[in-house]
């Protein structure tokens, strides 16, 4: 799934000045800045953007920064990324307004969240709020956006799966750090695949994006979400 959503992002960022928004430890980083003239990571973690700074050097720019309130001028970015972090803003509505302030005149906006309308969904016991494709699809075309939601990563657990996930979260077993919730996948999944620091070119398969044009995406656990800004208002 990760690696997938970086290869999508380094095609839009291709020539582009780019914003990672929620970057974490720069993962795609990689990927990305070989596609883009300019890559800025922001993370709101200390110890994330730490991580990043040890293996990437001066190779990115990073900043210490909340999504609420962006320390960049106006119209200074061509495209934001913001993968998996919507869920954790507190003030979502403020940073959307943010992320449109520092994108140019045409410029792109990529989300690529879990989806909420998925039958076996658990949400992160950190979370403030997922927003459905509809939801992107209004908030982000009120602020001027043309809006397109696309689908990935179909859902295939059975029903004793979705059971199961559903079970442990209304038991309140699911855990809260993201290494007890690595423990428990391993023993529903198996041995898992340890991710490289900067995810290089060919790591896995690109799984392809279905066009959604409206409604609930039930059949898939993940969503991308692409807005493109007006050149101009009228």
């Amino acid at each position: 799934m990760i690696y997938s959503r970086y290869s999508y992002a380094a095609d839009v960022a291709r020539g582009r000045r780019v914003l990672e928004l929620g970057c974490g430890s720069g993962q795609g980083f990689g990927l990305v800045g070989q596609a883009a003239t300019q890559l800025v990571g922001g993370d709101l973690s200390l110890p994330l953007l730490r991580a990043a700074q040890r293996h990437y050097g001066r190779r990115v720019p990073l900043a210490r920064l909340s999504a609420e309130q962006l320390p960049f001028g106006t119209g200074v970015f061509d495209v934001v990324l913001c993968f998996e972090a919507t869920y954790y803003v507190p003030r979502m509505d403020e940073a959307f307004r943010e992320i449109a302030r520092v994108l140019a005149p045409g410029g792109t906006v990529l989300f690529v969240n879990a989806n909420p309308e998925r039958p076996d969904f658990i949400k992160s016991p950190h979370s403030v709020h997922y927003h459905t494709g509809d939801e992107f699809r209004a908030t982000l075309g009120a602020l001027g956006f043309t809006v397109a939601i696309e689908a990935s990563f179909p859902v295939q657990a059975g029903w004793g799966m979705r059971w199961v996930r559903r079970r442990l979260e209304a038991l309140g077993l699911v855990p809260r750090t993201l290494r007890g919730r690595a423990r428990l996948k391993r023993l529903v999944y198996g041995k898992l695949e340890r991710l490289p620091a900067e995810l290089p070119a060919g790591f896995a398969k690109v799984y392809s994006r279905v066009q959604l044009a409206g409604g609930p995406a039930t059949g898939f656990k993940v969503i991308y979400v692409t807005g493109r800004k007006q050149s101009s208002r009228p």
